[in-house]
């Protein structure tokens, strides 16, 4: 090979080096801690930190004195407006009388800290809803409610309804902090009779809200359930179905399970599900839907994550295919090299996989209840014949790591330590403050260049705003602070979770004081709900996200309406976004109906047409309602 091919390949290479290297510098991006037993402190990679919010004990800021209970378990992040930077942060208490704190929790651009602002608990009546216990792992909701899981089925009923107490999902609303009224026995609220009882940890929405799948946390019954709700996030009637597969994995069906009587959802917490032969998976602790659509869940007792496609079909033999041992234990065990070439001997999975979620990167990052608790991250191409496997954490002495959820942005993960030993080792956290992991507690934790004193963000973000403007997204941003900037990458995303991008700013603007910028989307695709984030990338490789914003393009447009003035006849040509029956009236400039026509929209452009010989002339208002209640109107004249 020539002199100057040799250096264009290897400056090729070095290019595509920097550039790889620039695009992975987020949460997920870090060199494999060492794998060792739990000591007194929670061990991270040099490259991130973590800041504690709050422990077991602690007054709860704005409740009147309330203190956090123990066991810490779910954490959920729900943001605010889609906010990475304000949100509510909800807080399973595992305990006998379960619990769940909400705080408000802010971060400063100033400090590059998270603070709570106020708090309090749900309110759990039990008038209502009977006893609650051991709240265990759970969701947030494309809705932004909370479901929690009761990880017990005990016997008991103190309101007298029709349901034993024990043994439900709940779901609540971290804003009002009260359980949402379901539509069952009683009149204020209940728990989600409809998707049986059971010894529940579990629970995920598509984001859709058209499926939620549950799992039951037992040794004999640990079935997977698939439950399709009547309204799409309306959780209190649905189909209720469980899966059924064999020991060779692969494909799978789903069996209807009845659940439309008090006694038929009782009956899963014993046997009922098992008539149709379900498989069981042995202590499913905790599904997920990854960013490739597929479902992965957890068997903690067996030591493996599964996963599969749903294809959506009922009854057949293949409504799932591609069933899989996804991460985890052979039947002789399994073992990952971490880190590599590096020092550091092959790491035993074992047992004990517990709690799941997702980064923006597509890695799976797991949790570990048992053996040498630590927190593993696997990569998003990883199968058992080529591991992708790290170890992110190893975690304080007599803990188990809980929970897990994301910020919008992927910036920074929330999570709880249940039950420590009585540490007495401090460390110190991203606000200075010696911290011992002597109790249950709440943590966050980020990337230094985001998270405490040594963040360096290179832009301050003074504005971000994403407007609907006719048939366009106008996206506008300004920054001030500026230093070490490379680009901006406005993103966008159709379900919240899977963003692309769809423009970049390579402007140079060193040396400016402050700078505003624009954009405007003109090819929206076909969706309910459009979330935009600007990335902003520096010189060194690290990338930053903003908050998400969400626009709700109009699923009715009036394109055309014509004769103008009309006179027997009008023709309006019209966008629907989803096919289903509306409504299309007439009413005169004082708001009063003078027709009203049913009619069955398709999905897409289309033209209907309405009688007005019997109007007299003047102007009316046209108004089209389609099936989720949206509206749109416009004026016409008859002559």
């Amino acid at each position: 090979m020539k002199p100057n091919a040799t250096c264009k390949v290897l400056l090729l290479y070095v290019s595509i080096c920097f550039a790889n290297s620039i695009s992975a510098q987020t949460i997920g991006t870090f060199t494999t801690v060492t794998p060792t037993a739990q000591t007194q402190n929670l061990v991270l990679p040099s490259t991130h930190t973590f800041q504690r919010i709050i422990k077991s004990g602690d007054v709860i800021p704005g409740s009147g004195g309330l203190t956090l209970a123990d066991n810490l378990d779910f954490t959920g992040y729900v943001p605010i407006s889609g906010s990475s930077k304000n949100g509510r942060l909800s807080i399973s208490s595992e305990s006998t009388t379960a619990e769940a704190a909400i705080l408000d929790i802010s971060y400063s651009n100033s400090n590059h800290l998270w603070s709570i602002g106020s708090g309090g608990k749900v309110n759990f009546n039990p008038t209502d809803i009977g006893t609650v216990r051991r709240f265990c792992s759970g969701t947030v909701t494309p809705n932004g409610t909370v479901i929690v899981s009761e990880e017990d089925a005990s016997a008991g009923n103190v309101n007298s309804d029709s349901y034993t107490d024990i043994g439900w999902l709940i779901e609540f609303n971290p804003a009002t902090r009260t359980v949402i009224n379901q539509t069952g026995d009683n009149a204020v609220a209940d728990k989600l009779w409809a998707l049986g009882r059971a010894t529940r940890e579990n629970a995920v929405v598509r984001s859709d809200n058209a499926v939620l799948y549950t799992g039951a946390d037992h040794t004999t019954n640990g079935y997977l359930y698939k439950f399709v709700p009547t309204v799409p996030g309306v959780f209190s009637s649905g189909s209720l179905y469980v899966l059924r597969t064999t020991a060779g994995l692969g494909n799978g069906t789903w069996k209807l399970v009845p659940n439309t009587t008090s006694a038929q959802r009782e009956a899963l917490v014993t046997n009922a599900a098992a008539a149709p032969a379900a498989w069981n998976f042995n202590g499913i602790e905790d599904v997920e839907i990854g960013p490739d659509g597929k479902i992965y869940f957890t068997a903690k007792a067996e030591g493996k994550v599964y996963r599969f496609t749903d294809n959506h079909t009922v009854g057949t033999a293949t409504d799932i295919t591609g069933l899989e041992v996804f991460v985890g234990n052979s039947s002789a065990g399994f073992t990952y090299d971490v880190d590599g070439p590096g020092g550091a001997a092959p790491e035993a999975w074992n047992t004990g996989n517990d709690n799941l979620a997702f980064d923006g990167d597509g890695n799976l990052w797991v949790l570990q209840d048992g053996n040498r608790g630590h927190i593993w991250v696997v990569g998003p191409t990883h199968t058992q014949a080529s591991p992708q496997v790290r170890i992110f954490a190893t975690t304080p002495a007599g803990s188990e790591p809980t929970g897990i959820t994301f910020t919008p942005d992927y910036n920074f993960l929330f999570l709880s330590f249940q039950h420590p030993n009585a540490n007495v080792t401090s460390q110190l956290d991203a606000t200075n403050t010696s911290v011992v992991f002597n109790t249950h507690t709440t943590v966050v934790i980020g990337r230094k260049s985001v998270l405490g004193p040594l963040a360096t963000l290179p832009v301050k973000f003074t504005g971000f705003d994403a407007r609907l403007a006719g048939e366009t997204v106008s996206i506008n941003w300004s920054v001030t602070e500026i230093s070490n900037h490379a680009y901006f990458s406005v993103e966008r995303s159709v379900n919240g979770t899977d963003f692309i991008e769809i423009h970049r700013n390579n402007d140079d603007i060193t040396g400016v004081s402050s700078r505003s910028f624009s954009f405007n989307d003109n090819n929206l695709p076909d969706a309910a709900a459009l979330h935009y984030r600007i990335k902003q990338c520096d010189q060194n490789g690290e990338c930053k996200y903003t908050e998400v914003k969400i626009v709700r393009p109009r699923q009715v447009r009036i394109a055309n309406i014509f004769p103008q003035p009309a006179q027997d006849h009008l023709t309006v040509k019209y966008y629907s976004g989803a096919e289903g029956i509306g409504v299309v009236s007439i009413t005169d400039i004082s708001g009063k109906v003078l027709s009203r026509e049913t009619k069955l929209f398709g999905k897409g452009m289309q033209a209907l047409s309405m009688k007005t010989g019997h109007l007299p002339g003047g102007m009316y208002l046209l108004t089209i309602t389609d099936k989720e209640h949206q509206q749109i109107s416009q004026r016409f004249m008859k002559e």
